[in-house]
């Protein structure tokens, strides 16, 4: 059974297991196996999802996807983010979108795009934008699948720091649009 509902603070250490899990297999060849298998990987996000100010945060929507009653999916939504220090206005964002492996392919990730569709629309965006990794084919196929576009801009992301482990090389991710209206 799928179901996708509002996150609540004691989800926070299963979305952060999808999270972990999702950027472990999803991203496996895009960045180190040392990055990705450093055990600071987990317990720097794992302290991120517990502080984390999305409950309650009045301008974003955290869902959380299930499967079977278990909380194997993530989307993470709300006004586009701030693009070379100007404020974008008028476009929502999903931030983040991650399944953990368990549900790849069980109809889990269409459900919760859906509902994150929703909630931009319900927030009175017309047309949201999500940023992937360049090389992620599975991803990539995904989107496209659920309506978004490649809009044509690509940048290069830094990655996320983690204390005691090196940093990987930037990588590059494209941006993709949906029109919602």
């Amino acid at each position: 059974m799928i179901e996708v509902r509002p996150a609540r603070r004691d989800d926070a250490d299963a979305l952060c297991d999808a999270h972990v899990a999702g950027w472990r297999v999803g991203y496996r060849g895009l960045f180190p196996d040392e990055y990705l298998d450093a055990d600071e990987f987990d317990t720097t996000r794992r302290k991120n999802w517990r502080v984390a100010n999305w409950i309650g945060h009045a301008e974003q929507v955290m869902l959380a996807g299930l499967l079977d009653r278990r909380v194997l999916g993530l989307a993470h939504s709300g006004p586009e983010r701030i693009d070379n220090g100007q404020p974008l206005t008028g476009r929502g964002e999903v931030f983040g979108f991650y399944l953990h492996p368990d549900a790849w392919g069980s109809g889990l990730a269409a459900a919760l795009m859906v509902s994150s569709e929703d909630a931009l629309r319900a927030r009175g965006y017309a047309e949201a934008v999500l940023w992937v990794l360049r090389d992620n084919p599975r991803a990539r196929a995904f989107y496209e699948k659920a309506g978004w576009s490649w809009s044509g801009r690509e940048t290069l992301w830094a990655g996320p720091e983690m204390p005691g482990v090196p940093k990987p090389d930037p990588i590059a991710e494209v941006q993709y649009v949906r029109t919602l209206a």
